[in-house]
């Protein structure tokens, strides 16, 4: 009875144990279902892109940059072949012996040991640079290439200027801090603020690769997209011609404007600087550069501040105009001086201009007819008047480091230096110095903006950008009253540029205005001695020459604006160097 007891007792126990396991496999068995169903049904998709991933590679492959025109389809930046030693560790463990071997046959200048610790957790299979290659290089290793396994020549595009004077326009290239990127971009200028347009579609080679990451074979490739073109509004042979008329010894700059529609025919900076030594990574060179006191980097006709002297005389005869202060007719006496409160504001002409009326003002450049109209304008109303005409504007052309330069009025002196305005600084305002700052570039709109009866076109460079009209429609009377005295100023005997008819009768006629721009100011016992005119005084020290003019004189079409940095008086040096500029451009038909 013990024994069956027993036995069945067994019996219980091992179908107990069968039920839990049979229960166990089932759930097991569903739960594989499940994920089963998951894997096959469901996410059939993405594991199987995850499987196609896993055994293929894709990389990607730099585009091709856009090229940059002139306004006549000269080429000014394009891609050129570069050529590359690069060294493959997969190829041959003994990848070291190679590069010194490379180094040996053809004088290379190669830190073996700073190659060999880089190489640690460099990429087998990615392509270490060693090397630029020139073409001596190359014959070389290719008469020998058999002596290589893991040394290869890669071919790459770089960047070409072939033209050192537009660096400060198109600017130049630069390795991206975005490890991501494939490629370099743009630092600086035109080439920094259109980099998207330029720089291209990235393209693709798709790989079937080993569990090692070792390419099998290349299944397919996606070309890249060249990146977009771009078309300036600059004119080569003018540009070219500009800059071959700088002044070597003196830092300077030109602009040149089409007075219709905005067009910077050309823009020169003295010094300048080759904007391929950044794209040949010359470290040396660019250091230099960089650290360079002349500042070749700076674009003078862009960023260059400066007080615009007597160009600047325009627009308080407007004001004055405007206000019914003046009419072409009022005239003052100019002894050589004028007084406010205690101190003496002389004119530049020692002796002065005897009886003077507007015409004669601006022709001879009077400072006494300018401090005695100042004495009855307002600040704030100059201010405005030639915020609108062209100047305290910053022009968003596509150069780097865009500023707005200055025309004073109460509320900056009072924010930035805390102090009221006083009397005597508007009459120092109204010809052209004091606080006064000014580029070339803002000087040719304001000239332009005469010339446009106060609606004028903003400066551009791009060549397909629409033109956009700026400033503030100006009495007709009282624009033609300045253009008369303008074209005076040149074409009249005892007119500050007169001499440049005399000199180039042959040239074609312009309008404009001489200014010479204060560095430092002279001091009253000097002036009154006339040693200011006699003693020598360092070059830093001597003024700016200033002119800003246009041509042909009846319907005029070019504006230029030039300043030389300490040249002395605008009508001997920058005058005929604005002439020369307006007669290329006028012959040329630019």
């Amino acid at each position: 009875m013990e024994k069956n007891k027993a036995s069945l007792d067994s019996i219980k126990i091992l179908n107990r144990r069968s039920f839990i396991i049979t229960a166990i496999s089932l759930i097991l068995s569903l739960i594989v279902s499940i994920r089963l169903f998951s894997l096959q049904i469901l996410n059939f998709s993405f594991y199987k892109k995850k499987s196609v991933e896993n055994k293929v590679s894709v990389k990607a492959t730099p585009p091709i940059r856009g090229d940059i025109f002139d306004s006549e389809k000269n080429l000014l930046a394009a891609n050129a072949s570069l050529y590359e030693f690069a060294l493959y560790k997969n190829l041959n463990k003994n990848y070291l012996d190679e590069v010194y071997k490379l180094k040996k046959l053809i004088n290379l200048d190669l830190n073996i040991s700073s190659i060999s610790e880089k190489l640690k957790t460099f990429n087998a299979y990615t392509p270490f640079i060693l090397s630029r290659a020139n073409w001596k290089q190359i014959v070389e290793f290719e008469k020998n290439k058999f002596l290589f396994t893991s040394i290869k020549i890669i071919e790459s595009k770089k960047r070409y200027y072939p033209y050192k004077n537009l660096s400060q326009i198109i600017g130049y290239m630069g390795k991206s801090s975005d490890t991501k990127e494939l490629y370099s971009k743009g630092i600086f200028h035109l080439e920094k603020t259109y980099d998207e347009h330029l720089k291209g579609k990235p393209g693709k080679i798709f790989n079937e690769v080993n569990s090692h990451g070792k390419v099998i074979r290349e299944i397919s490739i996606e070309e890249p997209i060249k990146g977009n073109s771009l078309n300036l509004t600059i004119n080569l042979k003018l540009q070219n011609f500009a800059q071959s008329i700088l002044p070597l010894t003196n830092k300077g700059s030109i602009v040149v404007l089409n007075r219709f529609d905005g067009s910077i025919l050309s823009m020169n900076s003295n010094p300048t600087y080759d904007a391929q030594v950044f794209e040949d990574r010359e470290n040396d060179t660019i250091k230099s550069l960089l650290n360079d006191p002349e500042k070749p980097l700076l674009n003078r006709a862009f960023t260059g501040f400066y007080p615009p002297g007597s160009v600047f005389k325009p627009i308080p005869a407007l004001l004055g105009l405007k206000k019914n202060i003046i009419s072409e007719k009022t005239e003052i006496f100019c002894s050589g001086s004028t007084p406010l409160a205690d101190r003496n504001y002389y004119c530049w002409k020692k002796g002065g201009h005897g009886r003077v009326n507007l015409k004669k003002a601006i022709k001879e450049s009077c400072d006494c007819y300018f401090y005695e109209l100042a004495k009855k304008i307002n600040i704030d109303d100059l201010s405005d008047l030639a915020t609108a005409l062209g100047l305290n504007n910053m022009y968003k052309i596509g150069l780097s480091n865009a500023q707005k330069g200055l025309v004073p009025n109460k509320k900056w002196k009072k924010s930035y230096l805390d102090q009221g305005w006083y009397q005597g600084e508007t009459l120092i305002t109204c010809i052209g110095q004091g606080f006064n700052l000014t580029s070339p570039l803002q000087l040719a709109s304001l000239y332009s903006a005469l010339l446009n009866g106060g609606k004028f076109p903003s400066p551009k460079l791009i060549k397909d950008e629409p033109t956009k009209y700026l400033g503030e429609e100006l009495n007709t009377t009282h624009q033609k009253a300045i253009l008369n005295a303008l074209k005076a100023a040149v074409q009249e005997p005892s007119g500050t540029a007169y001499k440049l008819n005399l000199n180039n009768p042959n040239f074609v006629k312009i309008g404009g205005k001489t200014g010479t721009s204060q560095v430092v100011r002279i001091k009253e016992e000097d002036r009154e001695d006339d040693l200011y005119k006699t003693k020598e005084i360092e070059d830093k020290f001597k003024d700016h020459s200033v002119f800003v003019g246009y041509a042909p004189i009846e319907n005029p079409k070019y504006v230029v604006s030039v300043i030389i940095e300490n040249g002395g008086s605008g009508s001997a040096v920058a005058a005929p160097i604005a002439h020369k500029i307006l007669n290329f451009a006028y012959q040329e038909n630019v």
